[in-house]
C-alpha cells in the first residue's frame, strides 16, 4: 500500500543464529510494525515464535526459515501476543498449531483488524492522530491478510519439546498487551520476549498495567537467560533488561505521585516525557505508561481504546 503521505522508512531483516537450535529474525529498525521473530529447530521439528505484519514480510521470514529447515517441519507458532505485527502472517502456516496464553487469546477480539487499519491509512480524516497512523502504518500492505486465531492456549507455564530441545512457554499476564507470552529455551540461555521488551524504544502499554510490565521484566530475568530477543529492536543482555525494568519503575513512581497529587493525566504525561524521554525512540509512548499508572492508582476514565491511546500519544508530539 502506498499512501501519498506515508513515510518511506524500510527495514532489512535477517535470520541470525543464536545457538545450535535457536535463531532470531531481527530488523535494523525498531519503528512501528517491524517486529522480531524466532525459530527453534531440532531433529526435524521446528517452532516459530511470532510471524510478521504482512503476508509479504512473513513470506520473507519463511524463505529464510527454509534455509534452516523445511516449512513442513514447523509444527507450531507461538504468538507472544495478539498485535498484528506479530500475528498477521499466521495464515501462511496453515498446518501449524497456533499457541498462546488464555489471556492473550481473550484479547484477540479487541485488536484492530487489517481492514480497519487499512481504512485508517487511506482515510482523509484530519487531525494529528490520523496523520500519525498514516505516517507509521501507511507503508504496509495488508492485502490478503486473514486473521488466524490461536488453536491452543495455556495458563501459567508449559513445557514443549521441539526435537531434542526443551522449550518453556511463560504466561506473563497483562503488561504490554492484555496477555503477553515469553518463550524460554533453557539449554541455550535464550528468551524470546515479544513486546514484553522493547530495545532502543519506549514501551507501548495497551493493558493499563504498568506494574505488569515491570513484573514481566523481572520474570524474564529470573529465567537466568543471557540473551533476550525483544519484540522490536536489537538483542538485549541481562543488564539491558534490568535497565528497561528500572526505567519503567521510575516512570511508575513518578506517575503514581502525580496521580496522588491530582495532576491531570495530560500534564503528567508531558512532565514525564520531559524528564524521562532520554534518547530512546518514540517518547510519545510515555503517555500510555503514564495512563496505565493512573489507571492502577484508581483514577477513573483513563484512555483504553486504540484511538484514545493514539490521541494521547500525539499530544506529546511536536
Amino acid at each position: 500500500m502506498n499512501t501519498p503521505h506515508a513515510r518511506s522508512t524500510s527495514s532489512s531483516p535477517a535470520l541470525r543464529r543464536l545457538s545450535e537450535a535457536t535463531w532470531t529474525w531481527t530488523h535494523d529498525s525498531n519503528d512501528w510494525g517491524y517486529s522480531n521473530a524466532g525459530l527453534i529447530a531440532s531433529q526435524g521439528q521446528a517452532m516459530l515464535v511470532d510471524t510478521q505484519f504482512t503476508l509479504d514480510s512473513t513470506q520473507q521470514l519463511l524463505d529464510a526459515v527454509e534455509g534452516v529447515c523445511p516449512l513442513d517441519a514447523v509444527g507450531s507458532v507461538v504468538s507472544t501476543h495478539q498485535n498484528g505485527d506479530h500475528t498477521w502472517g499466521n495464515q501462511l502456516l496453515p498446518r501449524a498449531e497456533i499457541i498462546t496464553s488464555v489471556a492473550s487469546a481473550a484479547g484477540t477480539c479487541h485488536e484492530m483488524g487489517p481492514d480497519q487499519l487499512t481504512q485508517l491509512c487511506w482515510s482523509t480524516a484530519e487531525g494529528k492522530a490520523a496523520a500519525y497512523v498514516v505516517e507509521h502504518f501507511g507503508r504496509f500492505d495488508f492485502s490478503g491478510v486473514t486473521v488466524v486465531p490461536p488453536t491452543r492456549t495455556f495458563e501459567g507455564r508449559e513445557e514443549i519439546r521441539v526435537g531434542e530441545v526443551l522449550v518453556e512457554l511463560i504466561d506473563l499476564g497483562a503488561g504490554h498487551s492484555a496477555g503477553d507470552v515469553a518463550v524460554h529455551v533453557p539449554d541455550a540461555g535464550v528468551v524470546y520476549a515479544g513486546d514484553a521488551l522493547f530495545s532502543g524504544g519506549h514501551m507501548m502499554v495497551w493493558s493499563q498495567s504498568l506494574s505488569g510490565c515491570i513484573r514481566a521484566c523481572q520474570t524474564l530475568l529470573d529465567t537466568r537467560a543471557e540473551v533476550f530477543v525483544p519484540g522490536h529492536g536489537t538483542l538485549l543482555d541481562r543488564a539491558g533488561v534490568a535497565g528497561i525494568r528500572d526505567q519503567l519503575s521510575v516512570v511508575a513512581d513518578a506517575a503514581g505521585s502525580y496521580a496522588q497529587r491530582g495532576v491531570p493525566l495530560a500534564d503528567a504525561a508531558h512532565l514525564i516525557k520531559a524528564a524521562y524521554a532520554g534518547s530512546w525512540a518514540h517518547p510519545e509512548r510515555l503517555f500510555t505508561q503514564t495512563a496505565a499508572a493512573y489507571a492502577e492508582a484508581g483514577i477513573p476514565g483513563m484512555p483504553s481504546s486504540t484511538w484514545e491511546m493514539l490521541e494521547g500519544m500525539v499530544s506529546l508530539t511536536p
